[in-house]
């Protein structure tokens, strides 16, 4: 083969390889160009991330949710094997765990009010209303109240995060095909007008977590674990902000191997945990 025939060869791959890789980026990696609509409240563009990621110790494996209890000040995580609630500190260090009996495959974790909390049992399709009272070593799923959401399947696919709204209620997430759920409660039922954020796609490949953004309307805050992503979406179903959970300036290594959960206490800090014990907080600068 000649020279200039194997050069012509070298550029034709060379070629191919940066179309796969183009493609590659565009599918993981979400659009960061400017949205209309921020509010400064929620403008993840001015999060960063404080300190490094840092692994929990005390938890092996299979974190999942996280949210925050502000009677308490402490942030509660959970795993799905072991089935265990676990009580961090705002640095990610264990305080304790607790047993969750009965429970299966449990994927997210949610503050409600009072010592109240929703789980997220993903094969199971529930979502699981229990009290979580001081001191407790156990809570018993007999014990608990259960809101079931007919996904349409039982795979490895289904819930994955949950969420509370005080003004609106009850929202879950479905990881795949991503999807904004909302449940009806015997206090909330706004289903009439939530329609549009059932719409919701944000150009990513999963739905990995959520939580609830307070404020004089509230506004979800949506992780994808696949795209390494953030986003704060309000009632309508519009973006209105996005954060990438990549650390590096072409996009391809994360903060995180797998990012599961994430949850935001009354300062706006941001927190997020992943597989397998992992641990970051992000603060507005």
């Amino acid at each position: 083969m000649s020279k200039s025939r194997r050069q012509k060869k070298r550029l034709i791959w060379l070629f191919l390889a940066l179309v796969l890789l183009l493609i590659w980026v565009s599918w993981h990696f979400p659009d960061n160009s400017p949205l209309s609509g921020i509010e400064s409240e929620w403008d993840l563009t001015q999060y960063h991330p404080v300190g490094k990621t840092i692994r929990i110790e005390g938890i092996d494996d299979n974190l999942s949710g996280l949210t925050y209890h502000p009677p308490s000040g402490h942030l509660y995580a959970v795993t799905n094997k072991p089935r265990q609630i676990h009580i961090l500190t705002k640095t990610g260090e264990l305080v304790r765990s607790i047993k969750l009996e009965g429970f299966r495959d449990t994927e997210s974790i949610a503050y409600a009010y009072d010592n109240y909390f929703f789980i997220a049992e993903e094969q199971r399709q529930n979502l699981v209303k229990v009290e979580v009272p001081d001191n407790v070593d156990t809570i018993q799923y007999s014990d608990a109240t259960i809101y079931h959401v007919d996904i349409g399947h039982n795979d490895n696919h289904g819930l994955e995060g949950v969420g509370w709204s005080q003004q609106f209620g009850l929202f879950a997430v479905q990881e795949k095909p991503p999807l904004i759920i909302y449940q009806p409660t015997e206090s909330h039922n706004f289903s009439a007008t939530l329609t549009a954020l059932s719409q919701v796609r944000l150009n990513v490949r999963d739905f990995a977590g959520m939580e609830v953004l307070p404020g004089k309307v509230d506004k979800l805050l949506i992780l994808s674990e696949s795209s390494d992503s953030l986003h704060v979406v309000d009632m309508q179903g519009n973006e209105l902000s996005r954060l990438s959970l990549r650390s590096d300036p072409f996009g391809l290594l994360g903060w995180f191997w797998q990012p599961e959960g994430v949850a935001v206490d009354d300062e706006g800090v941001i927190y997020i945990v992943g597989e397998a014990n992992q641990f970051l907080a992000f603060k507005r600068q």
